[in-house]
């Protein structure tokens, strides 16, 4: 007789369980990263169009239009670098939130695998016992055939 859980179909459940919020985790964590290097881009693109105003400006070759234009797309940076780190610190939450939940499935599954494993052990014992029992009532039959 094999062995057979009883409840498998619970384990199953609990494993499709973790695996989504373990997907749902990793897209939050893809969200925090694509924010973060988006953030970096937009840091660095600022520099150096700030670097390129500074020194346009210490040569004296920059025109107003160029000067207005360059401090326009100044202020369009540094306000999407605000929108990105508003961003990052609305996903922090959902992150947490995400990562508790995750936590709590992989948990109960933990649970049933080890309720899973201790009957496991448990049949595996009850079968060496029941296959000890039957060599030694194979012995006594050979040791003593005329009381069979």
């Amino acid at each position: 007789m094999a062995f057979r859980f009883s409840l498998a179909p619970v384990l199953r459940y609990r494993q499709s369980r973790e695996d989504q919020e373990r997907l749902r985790l990793q897209a939050l964590y893809t969200r925090r990263a694509a924010l973060a290097r988006e953030l970096e881009q937009t840091r660095e693109a600022w520099q150096r169009s700030h670097r390129s105003v500074r020194q346009h400006l210490q040569q004296g070759l920059a025109l107003a239009v160029e000067f207005q234009f360059c401090t326009a797309s100044l202020a369009g940076s540094e306000r999407r670098q605000q929108q990105l780190r508003a961003g990052l610190l609305q996903l922090q939450p959902e992150i947490a939130a995400a990562t508790q939940r995750y936590h709590q499935e992989r948990q109960k599954r933990e649970l049933l695998e080890s309720l899973r494993d201790l009957q496991f052990s448990e049949y595996r014992l009850q079968q060496r016992r029941r296959e000890q029992a039957a060599l030694d009532e194979l012995h006594l039959l050979r040791r003593y055939p005329k009381r069979a």
